[in-house]
């Protein structure tokens, strides 16, 4: 009853009320099957089904109001088209915002993309749902903050931007939480970098998180004693995207924020609403894609490669990544793609032992072995 109330209401706007709303969005999804076989296991049966590649769908608009300034918005939410038993979806749970834009630039409020989501996954050029079949460990670091940003205009090729978000939308308002969980604040800023011409471009993504991991000195009494620590992203991203060529290579330096080793990412030493604190780590990771339009058919390959990440200040053995995605779109036109890929992921579980102890070194450890993914996709993609 309500959506039917909504529509007539929409229906009975005037004309010039709806004229510079804009309905804009993605839908795409695919077909997925992969095994997975870890050390000393048989390998495990093959998963498959649908695969949500991540759709949308956004309403945009302006007004000018004079004085060369516009009022500017966007409601954007996700669409899942894999959802079981009937589930849905939230509303503006993506970028969703409300701001001016004038000659200097622009100035938003609401839910937005960090540097490192709105403009650096120019080399995850994949559609995909699988990790194996797509850059998803290297861009795990796309975020979106609820706070307020500044975007510049362009000058010869370069613009920056600005974001930060204050404590209490990290925490949703609740400081008792924080006090009580010790967390401190959880302040989180976002500055990015980017430059292009004639093909070429170059892009620095920086996120700073305030209280985002924990290092561990010591374990007493069966708890764990240590300080806070801040984290930072680092990602840099460059190459070539013209004359039917595609090449771009990536390196992303992270410090307590997610990691690529997933055992890591099993333990929180504190929760608060979007105030999430890990264990003290760093991780180093590069990636690399290549490919060439020939005609509607663009064939390209891309490899990824993450070391030993470091815990609590020691770099652990058997926690690096490689993977390798091959594969393939087709255009049927400016706004309907195909796509078809396999991908291959191993990844080390680390050694036995506890790794937020610092003291899990003395002991003997036997490595708990590695994890090989292999995955095939076939999908569909529409932009509107």
């Amino acid at each position: 009853m309500k959506k039917t109330l909504i529509a007539l209401a929409l229906t009975t706007l005037p004309v010039a009320a709806m004229a510079e709303v804009v309905l804009y969005g993605q839908m795409k999804a695919g077909y997925e099957a992969s095994s997975t076989k870890n050390t000393d296991e048989k390998r495990g049966p093959y998963e498959n089904g649908i695969a949500d590649y991540g759709s949308r769908i956004g309403f945009k608009g302006s007004e000018d109001i004079g004085h060369n300034m516009k009022v500017i918005w966007q409601v954007e939410s996700r669409i899942h088209l894999g959802h079981s038993n009937g589930g849905s979806d939230g509303w503006a749970n993506r970028d969703s915002f409300i701001g001016l834009e004038t000659p200097y630039g622009k100035i938003r409020a609401g839910r937005i993309s960090n540097q490192i989501n709105a403009n650096m996954d120019d080399i995850d050029t994949w559609e995909y749902n699988n990790a194996a079949l797509g850059l998803s460990k290297f861009t795990r670091t796309d975020a979106r903050y609820v706070g307020i940003a500044y975007d510049s205009p362009e000058w010869a090729g370069f613009n920056f931007n600005v974001l930060y978000s204050p404590r209490d939308n990290v925490n949703g308002a609740d400081r008792q939480a924080e006090y009580k969980s010790h967390l401190g604040t959880g302040e989180k800023y976002s500055v990015g970098l980017n430059y292009k011409n004639s093909g070429w471009f170059a892009k620095y993504g920086f996120d700073y998180l305030k209280n985002s991991g924990f290092k561990v000195h010591h374990v007493e009494n069966g708890a764990y004693v240590g300080e806070n620590k801040d984290g930072q992203v680092h990602r840099l991203e460059g190459g070539y995207d013209a004359n039917n060529w595609f090449v771009g290579a990536g390196y992303q330096y992270t410090k307590n924020t997610s990691s690529y080793f997933r055992a890591l990412n099993d333990t929180q030493f504190g929760d608060v609403n979007d105030h999430d604190m890990g264990v003290d780590n760093q991780g180093q990771e590069a990636a690399l894609t290549v490919g060439y339009h020939f005609g509607n058919i663009f064939p390209k390959i891309s490899y990824a490669h993450g070391w030993d990440a470091k815990i609590n200040g020691t770099k652990e053995r058997n926690t690096k990544y490689d993977q390798i995605v091959i594969g393939a779109d087709y255009a049927f036109s400016k706004r309907t793609t195909a796509n078809v890929q396999a991908g291959w992921l191993r990844e080390g579980n680390g050694y036995s032992g506890n790794l937020y102890d610092p003291a899990h070194n003395d002991v003997a450890q036997k490595s708990n072995g590695k994890t090989k993914t292999t995955a095939i996709g076939v999908g569909l993609k529409h932009v509107f």
